[in-house]
């Protein structure tokens, strides 16, 4: 599976898992950066790769058994801010691995855990404001017992299953989403905010059908 967003991937085999990735894609739009111990002179030649137009969105995959701190350091800023058009997926065995401010910044996905994803609560095909407004008004008096960050997940998958597209501004908004939580935001909150943006996406939608 595939997410529109820069991301941690949590997988027993690191380059073997991103040397697969690479070659199942695109390689005018997928950079490959592998080695046993990623060091300051790969950071560099990840920050110099980063910064180098392309036509399209390009992806930089990073994976490595362990990581220095070095390297990591160098990394951080073009991670936390990646130039436009720019996604990142770093390959790791344990998020341990990774700086702190690192995981903070970036959501995790554990590809180790074999967990389906569940649905999103609300149907995408008849969603309205009204249900938005029923659906948060309840969320409201909840505390707690809600993966977020499954939830964010789950949204995405079912607005794509239902044939909506989002732009680059709006896949920004589903990854920064995805570390909202780290910054004690409230669910409910984070929710109006992508279920008001799926509504714009549906009404998009529905007008470049109508034109058609």
């Amino acid at each position: 599976m595939q997410y529109p967003f820069s991301h941690i991937l949590l997988t027993k085999n690191p380059i073997e898992e991103a040397s697969i990735y690479y070659e199942n894609n695109n390689p005018q739009f997928f950079k490959l950066f592998c080695a046993e111990d990623l060091n300051i002179e790969m950071a560099r030649a990840i920050i110099d790769e980063s910064y180098i137009a392309s036509n399209g969105i390009k992806t930089l995959l990073i994976a490595a058994n362990s990581f220095n701190i070095p390297a990591q350091n160098a990394l951080l800023k073009v991670l936390e801010e990646p130039p436009s058009q720019i996604l990142f997926i770093l390959f790791v065995k344990m998020k341990s691995l990774l700086l702190p401010t690192i995981r903070s910044r970036i959501p995790i996905i554990n590809k180790i855990q074999k967990t389906p994803l569940p649905p999103f609560p609300l149907e995408i095909q008849t969603l309205n404001l009204q249900k938005v407004y029923e659906f948060l008004k309840e969320r409201q008096k909840e505390f707690g017992g809600n993966d977020i960050k499954l939830e964010i997940q789950a949204l995405y998958m079912d607005c794509i299953k239902c044939g909506l597209f989002f732009d680059e501004k709006e896949h920004r908004v589903f990854e920064e989403a995805l570390v909202w939580d780290n910054q004690k935001e409230k669910h409910h909150n984070i929710l109006l905010v992508l279920l008001l943006m799926v509504l714009k996406a549906k009404k998009r939608s529905f007008d470049l059908r109508s034109h058609h």
